[in-house]
């Protein structure tokens, strides 16, 4: 009883609705994130001039989930849907991004996910029903604009949900790229309560599997990207830095995926800041896949 007890702690303290505006908090000059955070907040600032609408939808659980949509100042028949990561701002996040998607000539769109910032819900599922909703997403952008080619580009948590979808059929999604993505939901849980409860954590992890499957009707160890991949619709650009170590990792991926694959490897760079310290690197990598992908189409 005491180990279920706590699982649901744990369970709450992770998936609980998060305070947003702690991620990409501004950062006094000495902090090694410095540079970065500055860009995030420059690019907010940059990218809210331009001419954008609050758009919605509801998820197959009745939640109603908000988006911020910035339309393309001339028409390329592209858009762009992003999935940013765990506990974070949604427009802080994908600011900077959208900013460089915006010039290639994309309609971008930023959903909060469920229980973050403006979107309803109580919980985060860390994927697991979030690929749902981005689902939704993808047919809101098909009712805006039935010929637009989409791309979808996730981060972090976000990336995980991108690896989520790849076996999907979605209409008019092209291509995927997953940034410094969660390969797999179980694994998450599992490092986490073996760094909390340590040899304890074999009796508590059951009972947050056991949580997670009640609060979701799904069951965690069902999102494992090295199996969904196996059934990949979509071409994909697997990308992380050099010091979250995941070429193994994706190079298992790339084997395993039917659709062509491109690894980008980051240098010098840790979780989420690729496109801010390579940026020239990452965004070259993404005109590319974008030239192959979407433009070629």
């Amino acid at each position: 009883m005491f180990d279920k007890f706590k699982a649901d702690i744990l369970f709450h303290q992770l998936l609980k609705r998060p305070d947003i505006d702690k991620a990409y908090a501004k950062v006094p000059p000495t902090d090694s994130w410095y540079e970065t955070i500055n860009k995030v907040h420059e690019s907010l600032e940059k990218i809210q001039m331009l001419p954008h609408e609050v758009v919605e939808i509801q998820s197959h659980d009745g939640l109603t989930l908000k988006a911020v949509y910035y339309p393309a100042q001339n028409q390329t028949g592209k858009a762009v849907i992003f999935a940013h990561g765990y506990t974070s701002h949604a427009e802080r996040e994908w600011a900077f991004p959208g900013l460089f998607y915006h010039s290639l000539g994309f309609n971008v769109l930023i959903p909060y996910q469920r229980a973050h910032g403006m979107s309803q819900g109580k919980f985060i599922s860390f994927g697991a029903l979030e690929h749902l909703d981005m689902m939704k997403w993808v047919e809101k952008i098909n009712l805006i604009h039935p010929d637009d080619s989409i791309l979808i580009h996730g981060l972090s948590m976000g990336g995980g949900i991108v690896l989520n979808l790849c076996d999907k059929e979605m209409k008019n999604v092209k291509a995927l790229i997953s940034d410094a993505p969660n390969v797999s939901i179980a694994d998450f849980f599992k490092g986490i309560c073996g760094h909390v409860f340590k040899k304890k954590s074999e009796k508590v992890l059951p009972h947050v599997f056991g949580r997670f499957q009640r609060e979701f009707g799904v069951d965690a160890k069902d999102f494992d990207a090295s199996q969904i991949v196996c059934n990949c619709r979509y071409p994909l650009l697997l990308s992380a830095g050099s010091m979250e170590q995941r070429e193994d990792v994706f190079n298992q991926l790339r084997e395993c995926n039917p659709m062509d694959t491109t690894i980008v490897i980051l240098p010098g760079c840790n979780h989420g800041n690729g496109m801010y310290k390579q940026t020239e690197m990452f965004q070259n990598a993404i005109k590319t896949f974008v030239d192959r992908y979407i433009d070629g189409r």
